[in-house]
């Protein structure tokens, strides 16, 4: 079908070229906002250094942009095609008698590139930098929740109960990273082996380390005694580390190259893996959504099309690219909830759009 080669070669230099454009262009205004965002909120902070913010900002960019990957392919194609298509570049193409498949792969084969790196190379590498963010963060906002100027990986409240050698305790906190292990503005109740409450310690971090719950900058608070403020108090567990990353750990912040582990830990401990494994095959199946959001451009952007019509083009590929994100994502609740195969919920909007989408172009080519 690629019946000649510096054709196809310009038309992929084109649309990476306009990808990576696209890219950067998202990341800069990302990183801006949220700098800006991130500033405000710690402006007043005694310690407050803008470098070192920055850099945290820059850090917790790539796991925002990475939910927009799929837009971002989405729109360089557009781009790319509506370029051709006012440069006339199409029309003679189509004159010399190629077909648009000449001008689709070229860009979907860039496009399942890109996935292939996001997946293996962009993800891992975004997960590790939020790791670090979250704990320089946690660094430099003492007394300060995490939560409170937007670095935590966790979106709820967390709450264990676990045995120790003296007693019982119930472990509460806003926010974790570090896969669980680390844990932001922490409470804990603790019980004497009679099963009453003895004591509520109140701390600013607590990270797991062996057997015990390290609390930090922690204050204890005790019936009839004054609360007491210790720098570290030691809180005795009976949960090894996995058993803590299965149950805290958010699938969205582990790299994938770490999910197939989780989901075997999970197995062999009879905790649902439901969310590891939607996660894992959303990403296997990234590069396939990729391919098909340039498939769902081709259908909106070939055709040619004068000034009045470039608005509306943009709008229908918007919409479409819009409607399949949003029901990728349904799909996605639907397996980490258990009640779709996440193999199912991952593959089956993207495999459907894209079908769709070459049927389209099939009947538009070839009647």
């Amino acid at each position: 079908m690629m019946r000649n080669p510096t054709l196809t070669l310009y038309f992929a230099r084109r649309f990476a070229k306009t990808a990576i454009i696209i890219f950067i262009v998202v990341f800069v205004l990302i990183a801006f906002i949220d700098y800006l965002e991130l500033a405000r909120r710690a402006a007043k902070r005694d310690n407050f250094d803008p470098l070192i913010y920055l850099l945290v900002s820059l850090s917790r960019v790539p796991t925002v942009i990475e939910r927009a990957l799929p837009f971002t392919i989405l729109f360089a194609a557009m781009a790319s095609f509506v370029m051709a298509n006012r440069q006339l570049e199409l029309v003679v193409a189509r004159a010399s008698g190629l077909s648009a498949w000449q001008f689709v792969l070229p860009a979907g084969g860039v496009a399942v590139i890109f996935g292939i790196m996001a997946t293996t190379l962009f993800n891992p590498f975004a997960t590790m930098l939020k790791e670090e963010s979250v704990a320089i963060f946690n660094q430099l906002t003492a007394g300060v929740g995490v939560q409170d100027i937007g670095g935590a990986t966790q979106q709820k409240p967390i709450w264990l109960r676990q045995s120790g050698l003296e007693g019982s305790s119930i472990l509460g906190a806003k926010n974790s990273f570090n896969r669980g292990l680390s844990l932001v503005e922490v409470t804990a109740f603790v019980f004497d082996p009679g099963g009453r409450l003895d004591k509520r310690v109140d701390a600013r971090s607590a990270e797991l380390s062996g057997n015990k719950w390290v609390l930090h900058d922690a204050t204890v608070t005790q019936t009839g005694i004054l609360p007491q403020p210790v720098a570290t108090f030691d809180l005795p567990t009976d949960l090894a580390p996995d058993q803590v990353s299965q149950q805290l750990a958010d699938p969205d912040t582990i790299s994938f190259w770490s999910l197939p582990q989780f989901i075997e830990i999970s197995n062999k401990s009879g905790v649902p893996s439901d969310g590891y494994e939607m996660r894992y095959q959303s990403l296997l199946a990234q590069p396939l959504l990729f391919l098909a959001m340039v498939l769902v451009a081709a259908t909106v952007s070939l055709r040619f099309s004068r000034s009045r019509d470039l608005g509306q083009v943009i709008l229908t590929g918007v919409i479409v690219g819009f409607v399949l994100y949003v029901v990728t994502e349904l799909a996605n609740g639907l397996g980490r909830s258990g009640t779709v195969l996440p193999a199912v919920a991952a593959w089956t909007p993207s495999l459907v759009a894209t079908l769709a989408s070459v049927t389209v172009l099939l009947y538009r080519e070839d009647g």
